[in-house]
């Protein structure tokens, strides 16, 4: 068995991030995975569990999410709340892989980097389907709104994909410092971009709201219970694509986009999501909004569309939006890759466990 931590995860990505790994190894790891569990979501995914803890001195809410597929078997544990936020420890995760035929131990594995470049790289995976990485009419400028992993791998693998395409990167946040703190570590790793930060609570000062406009590409990666991404930051000329991925809000009371937007944009059009049940269950935005299972198609359905159909999934704006609240499959799916490449050299391997 293997035990795998977050340190090992972070230099096993490092080693393997390129342009053609992302599209050609990890993306059809990750749609492989979820074309299984669309084909029988319920086996596949059973209920999760969660719970407020016990003891006394706790108040942190554990998640227990399994995953029976034919490929995967496992469970992920999260755990975190307010405690963990003021010691600065955030959520806690980790995930037992399983081997699929007899049940054995095979890793366990820190989940922490995991499951922020899993949930960044369904974001891409719908993302590079719809607007190619050579796209002429893309816009120049990519926009996040949050400063957390969850945003930095989400830049990170798009800077890598779309690197001929984006000259400069937004940073957007409530507290301005954070936002120039996650441009400063990006910028050592693409020189090459400009990096730009801005917080989104100074009303007084609105400088950012045409580099938003000048962004094809949109990433919502904040826990918020309002709209952070107004509908006049969005660019309605339908020249230009643009496609927004939401992936903070997790509750029904949580949103990160617009909902007049929402409303106005995709009353005939059809929104992208990891899972139509689970994003209908949790996903605020879709939730407040008031969208339909009908007006939902899910990433793998994405997949089998014609190009004819794009219509299908496109605003009158020409606007794209994703919801992804992520999958037990999703984190067995891209955990298991990781753990059958990653050598002793970074693993610690327990021989009789």
């Amino acid at each position: 068995m293997k035990v795998i931590s977050d340190k090992a995860v972070k230099k096993y990505l490092e080693k393997h991030l390129d342009c053609n790994t992302i599209l050609e190894k990890f993306q059809p790891a990750l749609l492989s995975g979820l074309a299984v569990y669309a084909a029988n979501p319920e086996k596949i995914i059973p209920p999760r569990v969660v719970q407020l803890s016990n003891n006394a001195n706790s108040d942190t809410t554990h998640l227990f999410m399994p995953c029976i597929s034919p490929s995967e078997v496992g469970i992920k544990v999260i755990s975190g709340g307010p405690g963990n936020n003021s010691k600065g420890l955030g959520f806690q995760g980790c995930m037992l892989i399983l081997d699929e035929i007899t049940g054995s131990a095979r890793a366990i594995m820190n989940a922490n980097t995991s499951t922020a470049f899993r949930t960044a790289l369904a974001s891409t995976l719908g993302l590079s389907k719809v607007i190619k990485y050579n796209e002429s009419k893309i816009l120049p400028e990519l926009t996040v709104f949050g400063v957390g992993p969850q945003a930095y791998w989400h830049l990170k693998l798009t800077l890598i994909i779309y690197k001929e395409s984006i000259t400069s990167v937004n940073i957007m946040n409530r507290t301005l410092k954070n936002a120039e703190i996650l441009a400063t570590n990006l910028k050592s790793e693409f020189p090459s971009v400009q990096f730009n930060s801005y917080s989104y609570n100074d009303d007084d000062d609105l400088e950012f709201v045409p580099h938003i406009q000048n962004s094809s590409i949109i990433f919502g990666c904040t826990p918020s219970t309002n709209a952070v991404i107004k509908n006049s930051y969005i660019n309605k000329d339908s020249r230009y694509p643009k496609f927004i991925s939401l992936i903070g809000s997790y509750k029904p009371n949580m949103i990160e986009l617009d909902l007049d937007f929402i409303k106005s944009e995709f009353k005939d059009t059809s929104i992208i999501v990891d899972s139509k049940e689970h994003t209908l269950q949790e996903a605020g935005e879709l939730i407040q909004a008031d969208i339909s299972e009908s007006q939902l198609i899910d990433i793998v359905e994405l997949y089998n569309l014609e190009l004819k159909d794009a219509s299908k999934y496109t605003s009158p704006s020409n606007v794209i939006l994703q919801k992804i609240v992520g999958l037990s499959i999703m984190d067995l799916s891209i955990g298991k890759l990781i753990a059958e490449d990653i050598t002793s050299e970074d693993a610690v391997i327990v021989d009789e466990f």
